[in-house]
């Protein structure tokens, strides 16, 4: 679909193909993890159970990276104006100025490129490579090599598919013929949504200590899981661990062990990501809290199944 307005030329590629296959994915993925929740709930606690869980858990994950993924492409457009081409996807905007392209060639059936990155059947956002282009970077919805448009420019090669490759082309290369020396000069520049240019994606430190307090916390969920059928129906809770406050629970009462964990660990991470803008240092030591959080609770829980 090609729309005009006001000197903004806005091409909608076919997305229908990409977009349902991504979203029944998504879909699939939660039937799975409904069915699997089901089917879990009616289990005796045990670490089979637990598995099952973190299983339905998982794919409610990947559903919703497939959803996103396939909004994305929904959402996929290339607009053409005075400034230049810019390309939608996601949350990225790749905006190439008209003094930047060197030149369209369209795509032919003998070539078979070779792409890393999102991809299915009418879908396909990534890296390649062409021995006739080099590195290629592909935001397509093509379903055969004759549906796309190779954009080069001088830092990289791009992969579109237009519904009218001739058209887009010539409307490109008018823009192009257009332009004035200012364009020449402007580079290519990504813009990104404030949610994908957030610190925490670029910070591999504290991508750490979280995951590290994540897997802490769903570890001590498996280990109440698997240790619950061989309590007794009276326990001793110590809290703080090696404390003076020692209780006689019911077997069940172990489970706030590891809920209040998480509660903690949720506390932490979001006041940690608030943090990101402005305070890295404190950032690390909120997520640093949380790692320890999670190791004093482990010890209660250890305590707990010793004293059973």
């Amino acid at each position: 679909m090609l729309l005009k307005g006001q000197g903004l030329t806005i091409e909608r590629p076919p997305r229908a193909a990409g977009t349902l296959v991504g979203a029944g994915a998504s879909v699939l993925a939660l039937i799975l993890a409904a069915l699997l929740l089901l089917k879990v709930s009616g289990w005796p606690v045990s670490f089979p159970q637990f598995l099952g869980y973190a299983g339905a858990g998982l794919l409610i994950l990947l559903a919703a990276v497939f959803g996103f993924w396939a909004y994305a492409c929904a959402q996929m457009r290339y607009l053409l104006d005075a400034k230049g081409l810019t390309i939608a996807w996601g949350t990225l905007r790749h905006v190439i100025p008209v003094g930047r392209i060197e030149g369209f060639a369209q795509g032919r059936g003998e070539q078979r490129p070779r792409i890393s990155g999102v991809g299915w059947w009418g879908y396909h956002v990534g890296r390649g490579h062409m021995d006739e282009f080099g590195r290629v970077l592909f935001f397509s919805t093509h379903r055969s090599p004759e549906e796309l448009v190779y954009v080069r420019t001088a830092d990289a090669t791009y992969a579109l598919s237009p519904r009218d490759p001739d058209r887009f082309i010539a409307e490109a290369r008018r823009l192009q013929s257009a332009s004035g020396p200012a364009q020449a000069e402007a580079r290519a520049v990504v813009q990104r949504h404030p949610v994908a240019i957030y610190p925490v994606w670029a910070d591999r430190v504290a991508q750490w200590l979280g995951l590290a307090a994540v897997l802490l916390n769903l570890a001590l969920w498996g280990y109440v899981f698997a240790v619950y059928p061989d309590l007794q129906n009276q326990i001793t809770i110590e809290f703080p661990p090696l404390g003076d406050i020692s209780t006689l629970q019911s077997r069940s009462e172990i489970f706030k062990i590891p809920a209040t964990a998480t509660a903690i660990l949720g506390v932490n991470l979001l006041a940690g990501l608030g943090f990101q803008w402005k305070e890295r240092a404190a950032t690390y030591l909120l997520l640093s809290g949380a790692i320890f959080f999670q190791v004093l609770f482990w010890l209660a829980a250890a305590i707990a199944v010793i004293n059973a």
